[in-house]
């Protein structure tokens, strides 16, 4: 082979393997499909509302005062001067008195008792496990007639005071 036919040759086989490099086209390949759409989640129901209970109740407004000399702690609303309850050291015994009537349920955080009210007052002896579910509830009591009169009173000192006095 000569020179001249030599270099035809590598030029050739040059050319071909360039050639063979470049890419073939090829069928185009279909796009891919389009994204579905999403459907939106649903909104979800609300929850039920919680049936208030004696403790979701607002407390009633006022505070509660203590007298040494009568032995008395008397919870007394905003803007009023009588009491809507009244604790009192009776010899031996606390004597509650309110605008209640008849078989009162006495709710604590301890659970529920009942007191009669004759009259409007109620007595305890000084050592009623009542009293100091009254006095240790968390933040609050009430006093519930079956007519629905309800009382929902903030646990103060007062009350463990005049319970302490009478003891």
């Amino acid at each position: 082979m000569s020179k001249s036919g030599f270099r035809f040759a590598m030029a050739a086989t040059l050319t071909l393997a360039v050639a063979g490099c470049t890419a073939i086209p090829t069928p185009e390949a279909p796009p891919p499909p389009a994204p579905r759409p999403v459907a939106p989640a649903p909104t979800p129901a609300p929850l039920p509302t919680p049936t208030a209970g004696w403790e979701d109740r607002a407390v009633d407004r006022g505070a509660w005062r203590y007298d040494a000399g009568s032995r008395t702690a008397a919870f007394i609303p905003t803007g009023s001067a009588n009491p809507l309850l009244s604790m009192s050291c009776d010899g031996g015994g606390i004597r509650m008195t309110s605008s209640l009537s008849g078989n009162v349920s006495l709710r604590t955080s301890a659970g529920t008792d009942q007191i009669r009210f004759d009259g409007g007052s109620a007595s305890l002896t000084n050592r009623d496990p009542r009293l100091d579910r009254i006095a240790f509830s968390r933040g609050r009591f009430a006093l519930e007639t079956p007519g629905g009169s309800a009382l929902t009173l903030p646990v103060q000192s007062e009350i463990g005071r005049v319970i302490e006095d009478c003891r």
